[in-house]
């Protein structure tokens, strides 16, 4: 779905950037570019180069299959779990039974996600390094800028959120990071930098400066970044680096700029969760594989225990969380799978809800329990029938209750991920994640584990030596 009317010159502009931008260590197809010198990009006007925002971003790999699958939300999407677990030298077994023995480094010949990752961010250094010569309106250059450096942000934090440790400021200095990549220079190696210094660059990339040239709104255009989504990347920054001092002011702008939320109460109308990926409520919209999400993916026993009683999804989505397909496909009694075609949530990109969350604990953090949980309970009036509202008297508590329903909001997404493994690395808040497969056993997953650290592919580490895996 791109924007433009003009589809047939942007194919052929992001086919010669493209084959230059897979990722940080793929060499040059210079024998596929007749068209352009080694390293040329023809793009030289201010549109042209727009036309790179102009994406639906899509990174492949879903969540469910793997990193959901580690924060205990998933046990994969369509695969017999017996399956899975009679292939015992693969990457998905490993996750499944939280076999730390099993080399995934060699395993995971190549990564759809990390190479999107990293292709979208040449789209973004083109933008960025050219746009200072490029030809037609100058004013409308910074806001280019501005939104190509936050994207280019936002794509390396999710990078260096799942393919390295949980930040920490005792650590970070020492801790391997991932490659920043700022040039479209094919041929320059791409050093992978600590995870202070990956911290460092992505704050950089999103800072108050970059985010006040964005626009204002790009109105119902979800797959531009406007100052909301400018903020709301910022937040989740600070947020994922435990400043949640610092990440509060930033999502209370993202959601004071734009508050709007997705209502599933009319999933009661219909028997439908009718809702795609234009909806009012995603800052910046950003996929999986396909559009439809979480259709397919499969829960664990403990994530589909976890649904509140009076949930508009489990009481009216007529093939919603289902039992009878989860079974059927999973193998495992008491297995939910989604099965709803008509659903596009928002996978890698950001929401309004996902702010609040993020809003929400950060005020009970710093002893605003009751102001923190009525951003809880706004989420949770859109959610539940009858929705009887959280209250607590200590932050534990309070955390507790935003834990629980917060999971349930993010299913399909790789934020259960993000979440746990920074909960991990706090004493108050650790604790370990346990598969119930029935008859084929049980597993659990400590908080330390090496495997919360997701592994470079081999096509990645293969031709850069600075690219050591981070655990």
């Amino acid at each position: 779905m791109i924007k433009t009317n003009n589809k047939q010159h942007l194919k052929v502009l992001a086919f010669t950037i493209g084959c230059l931008a897979i990722g940080p260590t793929l060499t040059s197809c210079e024998d596929q570019l007749d068209i352009t010198p080694k390293g040329k990009v023809t793009l030289s006007t201010v549109n042209e180069l727009e036309l790179l925002l102009n994406q639906e971003y899509m990174l492949g790999d879903i969540p469910s299959d793997n990193i959901g699958i580690l924060a205990g939300e998933s046990v994969g999407t369509f695969d017999q779990v017996s399956a899975v677990m009679s292939q015992t030298n693969t990457v998905k077994y490993a996750l499944m039974t939280f076999n730390e023995q099993i080399d995934r480094a060699i395993l995971t010949t190549s990564d759809e996600r990390y190479n999107n990752i990293y292709k979208y961010v040449n789209y973004m250094n083109t933008v960025i390094t050219k746009m200072d010569e490029a030809t037609g309106d100058a004013s409308r250059k910074p806001a280019l800028v501005a939104e190509a450096k936050v994207m280019r942000a936002w794509l390396h934090f999710l990078a260096v959120v799942i393919y390295a440790r949980q930040y920490d400021d005792d650590t970070a200095a020492t801790d391997g990071g991932i490659a920043y990549v700022t040039s479209t220079e094919v041929t320059e190696q791409k050093t992978k930098q600590t995870l202070a210094e990956t911290y460092k660059m992505i704050l950089a990339d999103c800072s108050d400066e970059v985010i006040g040239q964005l626009p204002e709104s790009h109105g119902d255009q979800v797959m531009r970044g406007d100052r909301a989504w400018g903020n709301a990347v910022r937040a989740m920054v600070l947020f994922q680096m435990k400043r949640y001092t610092e990440a509060l002011p930033y999502a209370q702008e993202a959601i004071r700029l734009r508050p709007e939320m997705f209502d599933r109460s009319s999933i009661k109308e219909t028997g439908e969760w009718i809702q795609d990926e234009t909806s009012n409520n995603n800052y910046l919209y950003m996929g999986g594989t396909a559009r439809v999400s979480p259709t397919m993916t499969m829960l664990t026993l403990e994530a589909g225990s976890m649904f509140e009683e009076g949930d508009f999804v489990i009481n009216y989505e007529k093939t919603g969380w289902s039992l009878e397909y989860g079974k059927m496909f999973s193998g495992i009694d008491g297995v939910r799978m989604y099965m709803g075609w008509s659903t596009s949530c928002n996978v890698y990109g950001l929401t309004s809800e996902q702010l609040h969350y993020v809003a929400a604990e950060c005020l009970i953090r710093t002893g605003k329990i009751a102001e923190g949980l009525a951003l809880v309970n706004a989420v949770r009036q859109l959610r539940i029938e009858n929705c009887q509202p959280f209250t607590a008297s200590t932050e534990q508590e309070a955390m507790e209750q935003l834990q629980a329903a917060k999971f349930v909001e993010q299913f399909g997404t790789p934020f259960n991920f993000f979440d746990r493994k920074r909960w991990n690395s706090e004493t108050t808040y650790r604790k370990p994640v346990t598969h119930r497969l029935g008859t084929l056993g049980t597993f659990t997953l400590q908080p330390e584990s090496p495997l919360w650290v997701m592994p470079f592919p081999v096509n990645a580490v293969r031709y850069n030596p600075t690219l050591t895996q981070n655990y």
